[in-house]
């Protein structure tokens, strides 16, 4: 090939990248304005509230009421959820019944948010300058959902069961077991999917880039288990709907287990120093999960469940060291300068490898005892 094909080529990479760095700065500012808005007008604000609860905080250190509330708290939401989400669906579900569970989950954030001030995990987490990053997010990927990702679900769902007998699934599901282990059981399927695709994400370079997004945040706080790009979100719908479709649960089990799903979410990503216990063995819970959000690559590349975490140890992903306490320095350890801005975030697995090429070779020390597995 003659030199001037290939500085040509070149050339015109040069001014692709040049245009694509000016729309990724156009489109920050373009959003900049109204995250700070939102940041000052209520993020900030919440922050000052909360900042009350902080001297009590110091002075419960150590006391048995300090230790009552981590042992007691996951168990008590999780039955509070079971309770309420059966009582939600006594007649069917209905509109009323979606309406309230949105406003359990509102109450549920308002007890959360002292929570992790009164007893946090770490106090450097408890600083919220991504707080209107993470609801600019969830919006985003709120009317990304109605609008795409649901649609899409649906069709996808009826072209899916129409091609097989309307049979299936009829005499599969075990409906005369009680309503409680129906939902820890359709729980397990679910999260059986959630396992695999999860773990594709990690260890696909590919699949990773949408999946960063997620792992971007240096802190865990109840709130930013939603932080995900919509394309991330686009892919999970289908792999976690389908199965759905041909168990053919009740409706009423599908909608308790959706509960019992966003509460385990919330305790997964909380600042709350709580105590599971045995728990830690039976769900993807706040220690397990921090551990997974570990810079190191080969602790991150653990503890995939989403709800449960009995398939990382039937598959030999599970981590959780006797006598260690996970770190609180988390975040993407393979790149520098990853974006924090809304508008950022949407754009960075477009352009991943920029990312990659800047960072210095990831860490990635073995856990004792954890089965080898492709880095991310």
């Amino acid at each position: 090939m003659s030199q001037p094909v290939v500085q040509s080529r070149e050339t015109n990479l040069d001014v692709l990248r040049l245009l694509w760095a000016w729309l990724v700065r156009t489109t920050e500012r373009v959003f900049q304005p109204i995250e700070y808005l939102f940041y000052v007008a209520v993020v900030k604000q919440i922050s000052r509230l909360l900042d009350r609860v902080d001297p009590l905080s110091h002075r419960i250190e150590g006391t048995l009421f300090k230790k009552i509330m981590q042992v007691t708290l996951f168990p008590l939401f999780m039955t509070v959820t079971l309770v309420i989400g059966f009582h939600l669906v006594r007649n069917g579900y209905t509109r009323q019944t979606f309406l309230a569970s949105i406003g359990m989950y509102l109450i549920y954030g308002a007890i959360f948010m002292p929570l992790e001030r009164l007893i946090p995990f770490s106090r450097r987490w408890l600083k919220n300058p991504d707080g209107s990053t993470d609801v600019m997010l969830l919006f985003g990927n709120k009317i990304c959902g109605d609008w795409i990702i649901e649609p899409l679900q649906l069709a996808t769902i009826a072209i899916a069961v129409q091609k097989i007998s309307p049979a299936i699934g009829q005499s599969i599901w075990p409906s005369s077991l009680p309503p409680v282990a129906q939902v820890f059981l359709l729980l397990a399927i679910n999260d059986f999917f959630r396992y695999w695709y999860h773990r594709w994400m990690h260890e696909n370079s590919f699949m990773w880039r949408w999946h960063a997004v997620h792992h971007s945040s240096e802190r865990l706080y109840w709130f930013n288990g939603t932080r995900s790009h919509p394309l991330e979100r686009l892919v999970s719908g289908f792999l976690w709907a389908i199965p759905l479709a041909f168990v053919k649960a009740p409706v009423e089990i599908v909608f308790v287990t959706y509960l019992m799903s966003r509460t385990i979410g919330r305790f997964q990503h909380t600042n709350m120093d709580v105590m599971l216990g045995p728990f830690d063995y039976i769900f993807s819970s706040p220690k397990n999960h921090r551990y997974h959000h570990a810079k190191n690559t080969r602790e991150g590349n653990t503890n995939y469940g989403g709800d449960v975490i009995i398939w990382d140890l039937l598959f030999g992903t599970f981590y959780l060291p006797k006598g260690k306490q996970p770190s609180d320095d988390i975040g993407i350890g393979d790149v520098v300068n990853y974006p924090r801005s809304f508008a950022g975030l949407m754009l960075a697995p477009f352009h991943h490898r920029a990312f990659q090429k800047q960072a210095p070779p990831p860490v990635v020390a073995m856990p004792e005892g954890l089965r080898q597995s492709s880095p991310r």
